[in-house]
């Protein structure tokens, strides 16, 4: 029972202080990330998701960050996923509690990529050196149904990375924006390109707006068709006529 209890002691003294790469090199930070696409559509009343990417291998810190929205549209959601928690740390032995996003764990970088991810982090290619493993957010945009099509909004997410000192607190921090444009378009799928002339008539170059289009101008093509037809009956009897006098 005695070496039971003293095996126990030890495990956790070991625990509490710092790992090697920590207490023999010099601090290293590293707040790498990667944005997904910056041009984002959503329908009416509808939700579309922006991709921003955490990776840390240049650094031998943990890198925690801090994601809160600094722009948006008043009459629009915009919300971060994973939201604000609070992490529980222990800094060489002492209990911290952090409130943040999430945080990045220095690893590794790889020269093919993983063919098996653990959970909660994700496979991030780094151009020009290779794979390695992060962390993701998202930035969750809603709009209101009464937003008009055509319609954009400008989002800013404002990210924080900070990095703790031996007593705890934040000892570096650096901070980075992101942002997204955002436009309203129609729930259809069917793509329409429509030429507009200064009389208000349009040319289409798809099927929906072709139809349109011509159903536009039918009164038209049936009128110079029965005009035509009309003339040459015209034709025929003074032909008719011509033949008879001859006669």
């Amino acid at each position: 029972m005695k070496k039971t209890c003293l095996f126990a002691l030890a495990a956790l003294l070991l625990l509490a202080l710092p790992l090697p790469a920590y207490a023999d090199e010099p601090a290293k930070y590293n707040f790498a990330s990667a944005q997904g696409d910056k041009e984002l559509t959503v329908t009416p009343g509808g939700e579309v998701r922006g991709d921003l990417y955490f990776y840390n291998i240049d650094g031998n810190r943990i890198t925690h960050l801090n994601l809160e929205v600094g722009q948006a549209p008043d009459n629009w959601e915009v919300a971060v996923e994973p939201p604000l928690s609070e992490t529980q740390v222990l800094v060489s032995g002492l209990p911290v509690t952090v409130a943040e996003n999430l945080y990045v764990e220095p690893w590794e970088l790889l020269s093919e990529e993983p063919q098996t991810v653990p959970e909660g982090m994700v496979s991030i290619k780094v151009p020009g050196r290779g794979y390695t493993m992060g962390k993701l957010a998202q930035v969750v945009i809603r709009v209101p149904e009464s937003v008009a099509l055509g319609s954009t909004g400008e989002i800013t997410i404002a990210a924080e990375a900070s990095w703790l000192g031996q007593t705890g607190a934040a000892a570096v921090k650096q901070a980075r924006d992101f942002e997204f444009t955002v436009t309203v378009v129609s729930e259809s799928e069917e793509f329409t390109e429509v030429i507009v002339d200064e009389d208000g008539n349009g040319t289409a170059s798809t099927n929906g707006a072709t139809q349109a289009a011509t159903a536009r101008w039918w009164p038209a093509l049936i009128g110079g068709a029965a005009a035509a037809v009309i003339a040459g009956v015209v034709v025929s009897r003074r032909r008719a006529a011509k033949k008879r006098a001859l006669r």
